[in-house]
């Protein structure tokens, strides 16, 4: 049996939908080829199983955007996939977040694997992994998933023999879904664009669910004048009292 489907309030779909209109429209304002969203965005929330929480599962394809380093016979192509988690009581939170990034360099039709990572946050934070955090890895986002996208190039089989056997966690701000894309549009597409970018989407992230991280906003509310590596780790400390 599938995943039960989940309308969430509309001030939840449509603050996601008005985040992925603004990175459409920097996009074109910078002649670039916008975000595909694999699905519709109704469609990437279910029911998840064994409690009452909802989940988010999406995919995103960023075909040929800028890239200054990279000879014009050479494009870059980005997946994003993202599994992400929230409770509904007695308010929307993001309490597990996800989210994978393939970043391909295209030489007419073969891609290469140029590198590869995954954000992660849970609620509450795991032992020893700091409470937001990077992972560089070698994982490839599966084929299935790449064709249901109407990908228009192969990957060079290859690129599937390497292997990352190094498990750095490197702190890092909330970089959740609606944090990676806003940092894609830095990255990409030009300080003009997301200038522009950035007061577009001022009003929209106050409309996102929040992470749900209450030790590390406690931690920088007691320590406010030192950004620490243990703010990261205040998870550790136990509950507050």
């Amino acid at each position: 049996m599938g995943r039960q489907t989940v309308t969430p309030p509309y001030s939840v779909t449509g603050a996601y939908e008005a985040l992925l209109e603004a990175v459409r429209t920097a996009a074109e304002d910078a002649n670039t080829n916008p975000p595909v969203v694999m699905r519709p965005l109704g469609s990437c929330f279910t029911r998840a199983e064994g409690n009452e929480a909802v989940a988010f599962e999406a995919y995103l394809y960023l075909k040929d955007w800028p890239c200054r380093r990279l000879r014009r016979d050479r494009h870059l192509h980005v997946v994003i996939k993202a599994r992400e988690k929230f409770s509904t009581k007695p308010s929307w939170k993001l309490t597990e977040s996800t989210v994978s990034l393939n970043y391909f360099v295209v030489s007419r039709f073969t891609a290469c694997l140029a590198q590869a990572l995954h954000y992660d946050f849970v609620e509450g934070g795991q032992e020893d992994h700091p409470f937001f955090h990077v992972q560089l890895d070698d994982e490839v986002i599966p084929d299935v998933d790449l064709q249901s996208a109407g990908f228009d190039f192969e990957l060079d089989s290859s690129v599937r023999s390497s292997e990352c056997g190094v498990t750095t966690r490197i702190p890092t701000p909330d970089m959740t879904f609606a944090s990676v894309l806003y940092c894609m549009v830095a990255d990409h597409l030009g300080a003009g664009i997301f200038s522009q970018f950035r007061e577009k989407v001022r009003s929209i992230e106050n409309r996102l669910p929040p992470p749900d991280c209450e030790a590390l906003r406690r931690s920088f509310r007691e320590s406010p004048t030192h950004f620490k590596s243990s703010h990261w780790f205040a998870h550790m400390s136990g509950p507050a009292q």
